[in-house]
């Protein structure tokens, strides 16, 4: 089974538009995942929230160097599942998922990620920052909706309640089963 990839479809799109207060502006989207990269949204025991703005062309230059030497750290940090972040004119905006709150704090104490907190004071790159970090309250697993039959079936489990097909989990890659999703 391939996984679609294409924006809603346009009848889909121009009923959105017509929406006071919807905006559908081309963005650059940046995904990063972590060693936890096969675990799904469910597994996330913390949220991330950054958003920032810059005015200064040269500062937000600068930013965006050092935010790279801290993905680098990122990218193997422990308990990381994956990040987005993307643009909304002058609003960058980043959303994390960590598997614990723990984990998300010990990143954050961690000395690079300190020294980039340091630089950011310092050097005055954002007009605007916000960081919030939430645990979650109330998760839940994700559903499976059998495209073999009418079935639906918690990520908790390999294979389809109704049919028995494998349910192949699209966090985990090719051939990977959707328990393998679950913490």
């Amino acid at each position: 089974m391939e996984l679609i990839t294409a924006p809603p479809p346009a009848e889909a799109v121009a009923a959105m538009r017509a929406i006071d207060g919807l905006r559908i502006v081309p963005v650059m989207l940046n995904i990063q995942s972590g060693p936890d990269r096969h675990l799904g949204p469910e597994s996330a025991g913390a949220i991330l929230l950054l958003q920032g703005t810059f005015a200064d062309e040269a500062r937000f230059n600068e930013f965006w160097t050092q935010v790279a030497a801290v993905m680098a750290q990122l990218s193997k940090a422990p308990g990381f599942i994956r990040r987005y972040n993307f643009a909304d004119g002058p609003h960058y905006t980043l959303i994390a998922l960590w598997r614990s709150v723990a984990d998300a704090h010990a990143f954050f104490e961690s000395d690079e990620h300190q020294a980039a907190m340091r630089a950011t004071f310092e050097r005055r790159w954002n007009y605007t920052h916000f960081a919030g970090l939430w645990e979650t309250a109330t998760p839940r697993q994700r559903l499976f909706f059998c495209q073999t039959c009418d079935a639906v079936t918690p990520s908790s489990e390999p294979r389809c309640s109704g049919c028995g097909s494998p349910l192949i989990d699209p966090f985990g890659g090719r051939d990977v089963p959707a328990t393998a999703s679950v913490s």
